[in-house]
C-alpha cells in the first residue's frame, strides 16, 4: 500500500470505521499480532515505524538522535492523519503513538482500537539486547520500563476500545482471542457489507 496516495478527508471511509489500530508499550506484539489478525482477516496490514524509517530513509533511533523526539512525533501525527483514511487496514502504532491528544482524537475517531497489555518483564524480554529503542536508553531499562508503563497505560487504557493481555499469549492465541471479541466482529462485517 502506499501511505503517500492515501487521501485523508477527516470522514471515515464510507462513513465508518475500516481501520483497526494496535496501540501498547514496545514489546507488546503489536506488529506480529496486528500482523496476523490481517493476515486473518484479509486487510492489508502498516507498521507506522516501519513506514516513518522508509519515508525518513533512516531508522527511528537515528531520527531520535539527529532531529529529537519532537520531531518524530510531529512526523508520527502526520502520518497517522494519512492513515485515517484508510479501508480495511491494520495498523500497528508506535509505543508513544497515542500520547498526544490530536493523536488520541484521530484513533478514536477514524478506527478501533485494541490495547495490548503487557507486563514490564515481558518488555524487558522482548526487548532485551535491542539497541534501536531510544526511550530504553538508560542504565536502568526495568525502571525506565516500569516508568513508561505508569505513565502510558492510563492513556492506552483511555484511548482504546477493548483490551487484551499480551503477556504469556502466542499471537496465534491471542488472534484467536480478538476475532471472537463482539466490536471487532461488528466491524469485521461492516466493512464486508461496504467495500
Amino acid at each position: 500500500m502506499n501511505v503517500a496516495k492515501i487521501s485523508v478527508t477527516g470522514e471515515k471511509a464510507g462513513g465508518m470505521k475500516q481501520v483497526i489500530y494496535m496501540i501498547g508499550m514496545m514489546g507488546a506484539g503489536k506488529t506480529t499480532v496486528g500482523r496476523t489478525l490481517a493476515q486473518r482477516i484479509g486487510w492489508d496490514f502498516i507498521d507506522m515505524d516501519r513506514e516513518i524509517e522508509r519515508e525518513q530513509g533512516k531508522r527511528i533511533s537515528e531520527i531520535f538522535s539527529s532531529e529529537g523526539e519532537p520531531a518524530f512525533r510531529a512526523m508520527e501525527t502526520d502520518l497517522l492523519k494519512r492513515l485515517a483514511g484508510c479501508r480495511r487496514t491494520v495498523i500497528a502504532t508506535g509505543g508513544g503513538a497515542a500520547l498526544s491528544p490530536e493523536n488520541q482524537r484521530i484513533l478514536s475517531q477514524s478506527g478501533l482500537v485494541i490495547y495490548l497489555r503487557v507486563s514490564p518483564d515481558d518488555v524487558l524480554a522482548r526487548t532485551q539486547g535491542d539497541a534501536t529503542r531510544p526511550n530504553l536508553m538508560a542504565d536502568d531499562k526495568r525502571a525506565r520500563i516500569e516508568s513508561l508503563l505508569e505513565i502510558r497505560s492510563p492513556i492506552y487504557c483511555a484511548t482504546a476500545d477493548i483490551s487484551f493481555r499480551s503477556s504469556g499469549a502466542s499471537s496465534g492465541s491471542l488472534v484467536a482471542k480478538i476475532l471472537k471479541h463482539p466490536k471487532l466482529k461488528k466491524l469485521i462485517e461492516d466493512a464486508a457489507k461496504n467495500p
